[in-house]
């Protein structure tokens, strides 16, 4: 029986986890009513089961602006992530949709349901986002933190609108793994069947959904390896700023310096900031509860209106 199990593990590990269609379908809204009218159809649609809180934020001046952007938030994460942020952009005179991911935030509050994440249909989600802003503004700049960077990646890579990309922490790849047991671990985790852990949650969040699916998580890493390998065959058509953490044991570093080489090749506008290990940032460097935290929004606001980062913050 030992045995059996073992050759089937092996079996499963060797054969490739498939990505599905995760190319772009665009259908960009022609005019700001349009862009409107689907942002509320999104609103009505997705988050009828939506928990209190981890609803999509749409906040938008009733006409086309300069800039529209979109702001992806993390895995197991809501929209709230970046509702600080959302409401400086808005201030700012920027049209803003934070979509709430699929699978997140529900009612239900089942980390479980992560399981059924598949990377085309992270994609899809990422499309359709992006063709309501397409809408909303002359351009757009979408940001996105750790899955949510991976879906900027994916959005610069594919949809032309994107003129400015701020990548954040992407699950390009897991952290303390070596990147030669990354297909098997995702193999794994995509053919064996489901295991999932809530981790204990925040009476103040009940927006987020703490703990894993190992399903989902071999979907957004799937994902990671899909947009890494994309980077030579699509190129970004604006600029696009990442933002590693030195802090970080979530995700590995090093295939945003490899994705950043390859396009820098190709003359696409890339930049590289890292945030110092000193200020002990987590993954979610939007946590207000880390010590340092109240110095990234600043960070990512003037990054998000075009302006360089501050003199201290490292540059590749």
């Amino acid at each position: 029986m030992w045995r059996g199990t073992m050759i089937a593990i092996g079996v499963a590990a060797a054969i490739p986890a498939r990505a599905g269609d995760v190319r772009s379908h665009a259908q960009p809204a022609g005019t700001f009513a349009d862009a409107v009218v689907r942002a509320e159809r999104l609103v009505l649609d997705r988050d009828s089961v939506a928990i209190r809180g981890g609803e999509t934020i749409f906040l938008n001046h009733e006409r086309r602006t300069p800039r529209a952007v979109v702001l992806f938030h993390g895995l197991t994460d809501s929209p709230r992530q970046f509702a600080a942020l959302a409401d400086s952009l808005f201030a700012d005179g920027d049209n803003v949709l934070v979509p709430r991911l699929p699978r997140h935030s529900t009612q239900q509050r089942d980390v479980g349901a992560l399981a059924g994440l598949t990377p085309s249909e992270l994609t899809r989600f990422a499309d359709e986002s992006i063709d309501i802003a397409a809408g909303l503004g002359d351009s757009v700049v979408v940001m996105g933190l750790s899955v949510g960077g991976t879906l900027a990646i994916w959005s610069a890579e594919h949809r032309a609108e994107v003129k400015r990309a701020i990548v954040i922490a992407p699950a390009l790849a897991p952290g303390r793994v070596p990147l030669f047991l990354e297909r098997v671990l995702v193999n794994l985790g995509a053919r064996l069947p489901n295991v999932s852990r809530r981790a204990p949650s925040d009476s103040t969040r009940l927006d987020r959904d703490p703990g894993f699916a190992t399903r989902g998580l071999a979907a957004v890493l799937r994902l990671g390896m899909v947009v890494r390998a994309d980077a030579a065959r699509y190129r970004p058509e604006g600029e696009v700023l990442f933002l590693v953490n030195a802090h970080d044991r979530t995700v590995n570093a090093g295939p945003v310096f490899d994705v950043a080489k390859t396009w820098r090749r190709h003359a696409v506008p890339v930049s590289v900031y890292e945030f110092p290990d000193s200020l002990a940032l987590p993954h979610n460097v939007m946590d207000v509860s880390a010590p340092a935290a109240a110095s990234v929004a600043p960070i990512l606001l003037s990054l998000a209106r075009t302006a360089d980062a501050p003199h201290w913050l490292p540059r590749h």
